[in-house]
Formats: structure tokens, sequence, C-alpha cells
């Protein structure tokens, strides 16, 4: 990787953290309860988990399953990086996912992976789903249906 991008990754992730930091405290003074948003989203991430963590031993042992953790994790920073970039207008709406996407895709490629058209399915699976948990974070009273943080155009 250039060391450009990893500069880039770097910033990305440093600023976007600060950036969630601001906001957190923001909403606090706003009387939003980001404590009891921050908690029942970690209950539903853990109770994924536990859910995958079921399924696991069913599962075979292989670059498959490290390659969906990958993803996944990879997934979780994309997208809060590209809606922080977008939210300081760095980025348009239009290109939030284009810009989780490659992010994800240069993690797969680290771990030596092939980005196919399978694997392209799991990634836009991946960001479909942070998504839908960072609009239900920010926005807890979201119908299940409708308009989506990013775009799936």
């Amino acid at each position: 990787m250039e060391p450009t991008m990893v500069l880039l990754i770097v910033l990305t992730a440093v600023f976007g953290t600060a950036a969630a930091v601001a906001g957190i405290e923001l909403l606090k003074r706003r009387g939003v309860d980001v404590e009891g948003l921050i908690t029942s989203a970690r209950e539903a991430v853990a109770a994924v988990n536990a859910a995958a963590d079921l399924t696991r031993p069913f599962l075979p042992d292989g670059p498959g399953l490290e390659l969906f953790d990958t993803i996944s994790e990879a997934a979780q920073i994309a997208v809060a990086s590209a809606e922080q970039l977008c939210h300081i207008g760095k980025l348009e709406p239009g290109q939030r996912k284009e810009a989780a996407r490659e992010f994800i895709e240069n993690a797969v490629r680290l771990t030596g992976a092939e980005v196919t058209p399978e694997v392209g399915k799991l990634i836009d699976g991946a960001i479909e789903a942070n998504v839908w948990e960072l609009r239900h974070i920010f926005m807890p009273d979201a119908p299940n249906k409708g308009a989506s943080v990013v775009p799936v155009s």
C-alpha cells in the first residue's frame, strides 16, 4: 500500500473518531440519551456476535470465515468514515457507498484475497448492514423501511 494511502486512512480514522466524539457531546447537550443509544447498539451487536458464535462450530475453518470477519470489521470503519467525510464536506452524499466499498476492497486485498463478484456481494451486504445500524443508533425511532444513511444506488 502506498504511504499516501496509509496516511489518508490514518487521518480519516483520527478525524472520524474526533468527529464522533464531538457529535456525541453535541447530542448530549441537546438532551439525547447517547449512553442509552450506545448501550442498545452494543447489546444488538453482542446478540449478533453471540448468534454468529453459535454457528461457527458448524462452519468449516478456512479463509472464507477469516475473509468474512475482515469484511465485517472493515465495513464498520468504512461506513463511519464515509459518513464523516460526507459530513465535513470531503465527499458528496452519492459518493459514500463507493468510498466505503473501496476501503473494504483494499482491506480484503491486504489479506491476499481477490475481490470477486461474490466477495463484492458480501461487501455490499456488510455496507448496508452497517448503514442500517448507524441509522438506528442516531435515529432510533426510524422505521425499518425507507431511506438509508448511505444510498443503495
